[in-house]
């Protein structure tokens, strides 16, 4: 098994040096690595890669390397946290109340205090903050999204989506500890019985056409309710907690196409 980074890894022999994803020769690198070492299974898990992958993803398996990730479109929407919202809303998909950030009256107008801003397009909780108060609201940025925060439990639900969305395996986890507090990352999950976040997380997967592994995280608001805070197309972070994700990964390989 390779790794591969965009960087040399103290340790690990066989690290393949990849461009950044923001790199004009990231997709033909890619291609040409995966021919040179023979590579039968590719694992995404860069948040900036995904849409990448995604394009290539035809190219990769017509070369005998299998990779689980969903179909451009798709991709695209779950990378882009605003996209995600207006997506699953068309769906009936329950999201927290948001707004996209195009004017700070907007925000005013639209949400009750405290108010929680991250980038449309990032990944391990970098840059989310939480508005207490409208003074503590700076000038609303495009690149980011605004949402109602909501108080209660926060979840992250880990599946294995076959193509169209339906899950093939899909455990939640409850997060017991956040990095920053209210927000951020998991420091600790454990395993939790929740048909209502396991609903709305398979609905979520279905509606946007979602394929292979995939991390939901999930919260629910004031009066219960679960709503989804943002999806991400690739093995979650916490996934060892949730084996038959990865299970339903080896088996699909094996299977061939």
């Amino acid at each position: 098994m390779a790794v591969a980074d965009a960087r040399p890894v103290e340790g690990e022999d066989d690290l393949v040096v990849l461009p950044m994803a923001s790199a004009d020769s990231f997709s033909r690198t890619l291609r040409e690595e995966i021919r040179r070492h023979g590579a039968s299974l590719l694992v995404p898990t860069v948040t900036e890669e995904l849409p990448l992958v995604s394009l290539e993803r035809d190219a990769i398996r017509a070369a005998g390397c299998a990779v689980f990730i969903p179909p451009p479109r798709a991709t695209r929407i779950a990378n882009d946290k605003w996209l995600t919202v207006e997506a699953l809303t068309a769906a009936g998909v329950g999201v927290p109340r948001s707004v996209s950030g195009r004017t700070r009256a907007e925000v005013l107008d639209t949400l009750a205090f405290p108010v929680l801003s991250k980038p449309r397009c990032g990944r391990g909780g970098r840059d989310v903050e939480i508005h207490e108060r409208a003074r503590d609201l700076p000038e609303p940025s495009a690149d980011r999204i605004y949402q109602e925060f909501l108080p209660g439990e926060e979840y992250d639900v880990n599946l294995f989506a076959d193509a169209g969305g339906a899950p093939a395996a899909l455990v939640v986890l409850r997060k017991t500890a956040l990095r920053g507090g209210r927000v951020g990352n998991a420091q600790a999950v454990e395993r939790a019985d929740d048909p209502e976040v396991s609903a709305l997380a398979a609905a979520t997967s279905r509606a946007l056409g979602l394929e292979g592994p995939i991390d939901i995280d999930v919260r629910r608001d004031r009066d219960g309710q679960p709503r989804v805070l943002e999806v991400n197309a690739r093995v979650g972070a916490n996934v060892r907690a949730a084996d038959e994700v990865l299970r339903t990964l080896f088996a699909r390989w094996k299977e061939g196409p």
